[in-house]
């Protein structure tokens, strides 16, 4: 049984709600045959966002997508995370970054697992507001999603991953959210599944 991940925060600053963690909450997700999903609710902190992903990423993970809030209209598909965060802004605990890269010796930039043209066509279709972005920003969900991607390619795993930034409440209805999440989810076991049978498919 192989394992999906979905990550997104908990709320912070001025806002009660995280869209991110809302839409893992709207309904308990479950995947198709052969598949797992599941869900987990991280921090807004320096300290303790990457070790509480780290926690409950085992053996059995083969897809990890991370959710991030936006105050943006639009879905945004994020194809880098750099090797860089801000030192002038607060977390939940009050602290900040300290250090000058998230990963010391890590690459200067890391690029999506996701198949994010595929994502983008997708979610386009069902009618939802979406593009594709350069950059995650330079706060935790930068850090976590360079975090994660550096994961992937330090053990050179097989492991597909990447990050998605989702409008606020305030900006997308949680039914409209809801569905951003089940049409990533599909999108993405169709095409590891794919590129599965690609993979063991002997050549003639």
């Amino acid at each position: 049984m192989r394992t999906l991940l979905l990550t997104g925060f908990a709320p912070w600053d001025h806002y009660e709600r995280n869209a991110a963690r809302e839409l893992l909450r709207a309904q308990s997700p479950r995947g198709p045959r052969g598949w797992r999903i599941r869900t987990v609710e991280v921090p807004v902190s320096w300290q303790r966002a990457w070790p509480t992903v780290a926690a409950a990423w085992d053996e059995s993970v083969q897809a990890v997508v991370a959710f991030g809030q936006a105050e943006d209209d639009a879905v945004r598909i994020e194809r880098f995370a750099v090797n860089a965060s801000s030192t002038t802004a607060d977390d939940v605990d009050g602290a900040r970054f300290d250090g000058d890269w998230n990963v010391p010796e890590g690459a200067a930039a890391l690029h999506t697992g996701l198949p994010w043209q595929r994502l983008e066509q997708a979610l386009g279709a069902a009618g939802l507001p979406v593009r594709t972005s350069l950059s995650a920003g330079d706060y935790l969900c930068n850090h976590l999603a360079y975090r994660i991607l550096h994961r992937v390619a330090d053990e050179e795993s097989r492991v597909t991953a990447g990050f998605v930034h989702v409008p606020t409440l305030a900006r997308m209805a949680l039914a409209d959210l809801t569905l951003v999440r089940e049409i990533v989810v599909a999108e993405l076991i169709d095409h590891m599944d794919v590129a599965a049978d690609a993979w063991e498919r002997p050549s003639a």
